[in-house]
């Protein structure tokens, strides 16, 4: 019952804060405190702070992407449906720690599908 109090003001405080430290603090608490029935309502949030113009939500949502990851479980899909914004930051991004941290989450979702991490690499070669 606590927990859901503690991921109910989380989550308001990641929607309506104007504060881009907020959000990104927040989420990353949330990231570690939240159980596997509530990992599926977090999908929405990664999502948004990924496509922030903030490099500091965007570099919470990539941290908060591999503790997910480290979870396993469902966790796991929930950063496999994000693949696509990870692969548009690791060209885009300015910002060298932004692009390090979405290589190494995409790295960890292919690294035992060598073609894909061929590609990869050829991608980041081409760039």
């Amino acid at each position: 019952n606590e927990v859901f109090i503690v991921i109910s003001c989380l989550s308001k405080d990641i929607q309506q804060s104007d504060n881009d430290m907020v959000k990104a603090n927040a989420l990353r608490v949330l990231t570690k405190i939240i159980d596997e029935q509530y990992v599926q309502s977090l999908d929405r949030f990664l999502k948004q702070a990924l496509l922030s113009r903030s490099d500091h939500n965007v570099s919470a949502a990539l941290v908060s992407m591999i503790e997910l990851f480290k979870k396993g479980g469902q966790a796991i899909e929930v950063v496999k449906r994000s693949v696509t914004e990870l692969q548009e930051k690791l060209m885009s991004a300015k910002d060298g720690y932004v692009q390090y941290q979405a290589l190494l989450i995409l790295f960890e979702l292919k690294k035992n599908d060598q073609m894909s991490c061929l590609k990869l690499l050829f991608q980041l070669a081409q760039s």
